[in-house]
C-alpha cells in the first residue's frame, strides 16, 4: 500500500517496488500462506521449503503487477478484480475457508462500489496505490483458497480467475523482450489497447474484456 501510494506521488524505481513486494510475500510465506504442490511437476508430492518460498514470490509478482499493467483504461483492471474475486469466493465457499470467503466478498463489495465511479467517463482512479493492493490481496487469498482444494481445483483457481491479467502481463513480458525494450516500460500494445485500435469506443473495449473474464 505505501509503495504504491509513495509511486503515485512520486514515481519509485521498478527495483525498488518489487523488493516491497518480494518482502511482503516472504511476509505470507511465513504466515503458511504458500504454494505447496506443483502438480505438473511434481505430482502430488508436496515441494521443498525452498521452492515453495520462490513460487510463492512469483505468484505474488505475478498476480500483484498483471492488474496494475491492466490498469490501462477506466474500469477495466477493477472490473477484472471484481470477477477474479467472484471466483475466490466461490471456491473459498466450496473449500470452507471462512477468512478467504469475508476478505473476497468483502473486497468485491468495495470494488462494486468504487466502479460506480471509475467506470468510463471516470471521476476517481486506482492509481497504482489501488491496483497493486487489489493484486496482492487476490495473490493471497487465492494461495488460501487453495490450501484446502483439491489438486485439479488448486491448479484450476489460478486458470479461471486470473487468465485476462496473466495473458495480458505475459504478452507484454513477451513483446517486450523480443522487440528489446525495457521489461518495465510502458507501451500502447496491451489487449485494451488493441481493441481500441481496431475501432472499439472506451466503454466497448471494457465491456468485451468483462466479458472475457466472466466467461
Amino acid at each position: 500500500f505505501r509503495s504504491g501510494l509513495a509511486d503515485d506521488f512520486r514515481p519509485l524505481s521498478p527495483y525498488l517496488k518489487f523488493g516491497v513486494q518480494i518482502l511482503a510475500a516472504g511476509w505470507l510465506f511465513l504466515n503458511g500462506c504458500r504454494v505447496t504442490h506443483l502438480p505438473l511437476l511434481f505430482g502430488d508430492r508436496e515441494i521443498g521449503n525452498l521452492t515453495a518460498l520462490a513460487l510463492t514470490i512469483f505468484w505474488v509478482l505475478l498476480i500483484t503487477n498483471a492488474f496494475n499493467l491492466l490498469d490501462g483504461l477506466d474500469g477495466l483492471a477493477a472490473g477484472s478484480a471484481l470477477f477474479s474475486s467472484l471466483v475466490v469466493f466461490v471456491v473459498s465457499l466450496v473449500t470452507g475457508n471462512r477468512l478467504a470467503e469475508f476478505v473476497t466478498i468483502a473486497l468485491a463489495g468495495a470494488i462494486v462500489g468504487f466502479l460506480r465511479y471509475n467506470f468510463n467517463p471516470a471521476t476517481i482512479f486506482l492509481g497504482d496505490c489501488g491496483s497493486l493492493v487489489i493484486g496482492f490481496v487476490l495473490s493471497a487469498v487465492s494461495l488460501a483458497s487453495s490450501e484446502k482444494a483439491s489438486t485439479a481445483v488448486a491448479v484450476a483457481i489460478p486458470v479461471v480467475s486470473f487468465g485476462l491479467p496473466i495473458l495480458d502481463t505475459f504478452m507484454a513480458v513477451l513483446r517486450r523482450f523480443l522487440n528489446g525494450k525495457p521489461l518495465f516500460g510502458a507501451d500502447e500494445e496491451h489487449i485494451h489497447h488493441k481493441l481500441l485500435q481496431r475501432g472499439l469506443s472506451h466503454r466497448q473495449a471494457v465491456v468485451v474484456l468483462y466479458a472475457v473474464s466472466a466467461c
